[in-house]
């Protein structure tokens, strides 16, 4: 169980890179979503979230357990999460949208503005997992504005 937690919250090894590996799952999530949304279906990607978002808990835990560490760079799952919330809410590619969701998530993931920092705080995989939720809800939140926006003025 250790080693399958240490390829699954670095989603495969990619958390081992040595630049930007919180980016690069960001990219994975747009991919799995893009690649889900133009050769399967939208379902496929819910099910893909939703798993990692179940065992997420559980790998963190024992992989934190395994290091001793808080939040190791290398656990990247928790941004897969964290960018696959607004992309859950977005049906056709478009690459405004997908952009706008990645750069909002990305910045209140590293800003960690209020509740972020407050979510980050939290013991073991619940603060490693809660602080990429809410930065996904904030890039949500500019999504659906941004849509909002554009529907009135069409």
């Amino acid at each position: 169980m250790k080693k399958i937690s240490k390829y699954v919250v670095s989603l495969f090894g990619v958390g081992f890179v040595p630049f930007a590996p919180g980016t690069l799952g960001s990219i994975l999530a747009i991919l799995v979503w893009y690649l889900s949304l133009s050769l399967l279906n939208i379902y496929f990607f819910y099910f893909i979230f939703f798993l990692a978002l179940i065992s997420s808990f559980i790998l963190i835990d024992i992989y934190l357990d395994i290091q001793k560490k808080e939040d190791p760079s290398e656990v990247i799952i928790d941004e897969f999460i964290g960018q696959s919330l607004p992309l859950i809410f977005l049906l056709k590619f478009n690459i405004f949208e997908v952009l706008l969701a990645f750069c909002a998530f990305r910045f209140f993931d590293i800003y960690k503005i209020y509740p972020v920092n407050r979510a980050e705080n939290i013991k073991g995989s619940t603060g490693v997992v809660m602080d990429d939720i809410v930065a996904g809800i904030y890039s949500l939140i500019v999504v659906m504005f941004y849509k909002i926006i554009m529907f009135i003025n069409a």
